[in-house]
């Protein structure tokens, strides 16, 4: 049996993830980031009576999330072409809806196991 502890999320840690034949490399979220990158679309705005709400642009949130999130991939392939897919702002926002949620809660979890830590930084 393995260890079975929560690990904090570290800016420069990343791991590879799987979907099929293609690979995902990605970074853990850290709930400072994406408050920072929910900030950046919030906005104030005021009702028909003249009161402030907040406002939240949920689709760009989300666009820069999975743009902060996916680090790189391999085997991603154009279904017209059969060529692969450079990894790009434009093209990540492509993925299926379904990868995209499989990615975030990859990236949302409590620990990466050792065997699939990528070591950004090795130890000095």
């Amino acid at each position: 049996m393995g260890n079975n502890y929560v690990e904090i999320v570290e800016e420069q840690e990343s791991f590879d993830f799987p979907i099929g034949d293609s690979v995902f490399q990605l970074r853990r979220l850290a709930s400072a980031k994406y408050k920072e990158i929910q900030k950046k679309y919030t906005t104030t705005k005021k009702d028909r009576q003249g009161r402030p709400y907040i406002d939240v642009d949920e689709d760009a949130v989300n666009e820069d999330l999975l743009d902060y999130l996916i680090i790189g991939w391999g085997t991603i392939k154009s279904p017209t072409s059969g060529q692969d897919i450079e990894c790009t702002y434009d093209n990540k926002q492509k993925l299926p809806g379904t990868v995209k949620q499989k990615i975030i809660e990859a990236c949302d979890t409590e620990r990466v196991t050792v065997q699939e830590k990528n070591a950004d930084s090795s130890p000095s």
